[in-house]
């Protein structure tokens, strides 16, 4: 039994030094992103030359591409929901990201997933869908970045190689910075398979 406690606290000392064990990423306070967290960076500051008319997602490409006068101006790698294989968002707790036409609602600091742009969801299809078969569709569908533990970005091509949210769009920290300053609230938002 001592020597199995001995090795463990070696095994856990050479986690820390080799920086293998948890780690809090700078900038984040216990866990969670505070509202300084998204704030001062360049990105992200809203520029209405540069801004997006349109923000289209094709989900079988896992990709997000913003639009201004017909032409494709940034693209961006996302995650969708975790059950996204079995189908569009059906139902509340479903964990697949829907189809249709959307707006952005709002933009806020997110203490969670570090930025978060609502979407318009269910809109009246959805509604009329899901009551046809007599559930709730949901609702708080967002864009947003990434858990507090990925802050760094150190995680991205993990979390881009899973589809891992509630039923959200899920791009990188510093993708979402570059969409935030390119997005005004009202921009309509296409979610095609």
């Amino acid at each position: 039994m001592k020597k199995i406690s001995i090795l463990f606290i070696l095994i856990f000392t050479i986690f820390i030094i080799t920086g293998c064990g948890p780690k809090v990423p700078t900038g984040v306070t216990g866990g969670y992103y505070t509202s300084a967290d998204c704030q001062g960076k360049p990105d992200a500051i809203f520029n209405p030359a540069k801004a997006a008319d349109k923000i289209v997602v094709v989900k079988s490409e896992h990709k997000m591409y913003l639009y201004k006068n017909g032409k494709v101006i940034e693209t961006f790698p996302v995650s969708l929901g975790a059950n996204d294989y079995q189908g569009n968002k059906v139902k509340r707790g479903d964990k697949r990201t829907p189809v249709g036409s959307y707006t952005i609602l709002n933009k806020r600091c997110h203490p969670v997933k570090y930025r978060a742009m609502t979407i318009s969801y269910p809109n009246a299809q959805d509604r009329r869908r899901a009551a046809d078969i007599g559930v709730d569709p949901g609702s708080m569908i967002t864009i947003h970045g990434q858990p507090h533990w990925n802050a760094d970005g150190h995680g991205d091509s993990y979390t881009l190689a899973h589809d891992w949210t509630d039923g959200c769009i899920a791009l990188t920290n510093s993708d979402l910075d570059k969409l935030w300053g390119r997005v005004a609230v009202g921009t309509p938002i296409i979610i095609k398979n």
